[in-house]
């Protein structure tokens, strides 16, 4: 074995070990959100009223943890395939995935928040873990970025990585999350009234879901599972019956 295949080698161990301590920071944020959900201490010998009180009470975390669970994985699943495009790696690139690990490992902070003040009167617990997700979705996109721009360096078929990550989509991240954050931000200091600062969420929700499918309107064939489940169903008989007639 020469020297260039050992560092070959060496790399692609290293880029391993960056991949796998990313999972495991993703593995152990869901662990920690889940072992929010639990009874209070010395409800063995309570009554069936204090239970039936007590499991009311974990509805609101358990929402929040599904809710939690699934963006959770919706950002693992997008950090798992920049990674599979990846063929070397720089210590910028490390800065730039432990930044965006950090927003994502305060998951389990900005869900007790949630949890514990939302109420038909009170959504800044909501707004906060908002304003968490928002700021893990702008340093995810900042690290696609730096993959983009280094593309021929750091990933294989370079000259597909716009394409394959969706960055012409992507980049809108780099406006509209920041204008989201100020409005936040602005509606805090002004105590704006909880109806009027919903309806501001909702205008950028739906301006941000057009703006994002006008830059993107071709998604790529590697779409959710489900769909492409139910299109193979759907394209097996066709075959099927175009096979019979050939018989």
């Amino acid at each position: 074995m020469n020297i260039k295949e050992e560092e070959e080698i060496k790399k692609e161990f290293q880029l391993e070990r960056v991949v796998l301590f990313s999972d495991a920071v993703f593995a152990i944020i869901i662990t920690i959100m889940v072992l929010e959900i639990k009874l209070p201490a010395g409800m063995r010998h309570a009554s069936h009223e204090k239970v039936e009180e007590a499991f009311k009470e974990l509805i609101p975390k358990l929402l929040g943890y599904i809710l939690a669970f699934f963006i959770t994985g919706m950002f693992w699943a997008k950090h798992l395939k920049i990674f599979s495009f990846l063929k070397d790696y720089t210590k910028q690139l490390i800065v730039y995935n432990l930044i965006f690990l950090f927003f994502i490992s305060l998951f389990p902070f900005s869900v007790s928040v949630m949890t514990e003040v939302v109420s038909p009167n009170n959504y800044e617990g909501f707004y906060i873990y908002l304003t968490v997700v928002m700021f893990a979705l702008f340093a995810q996109t900042l690290l696609t970025g730096y993959l983009v721009r280094n593309a021929q360096v750091l990933c294989i078929n370079p000259g597909q990585i716009k394409i394959n990550l969706e960055w012409k989509a992507q980049k809108f991240n780099l406006v509209a999350i920041p204008v989201l954050v100020c409005y936040t931000l602005l509606g805090f200091y002004f105590k704006f009234d909880h109806k009027v600062f919903s309806y501001g969420f909702a205008i950028w929700a739906l301006g941000f879901t057009f703006i994002r499918k006008r830059l993107n309107p071709s998604p790529q064939k590697n779409g959710p599972l489900l769909a492409r489940l139910f299109k193979s169903r759907k394209r097996k008989p066709a075959k099927a019956e175009a096979a019979t007639e050939a018989d």
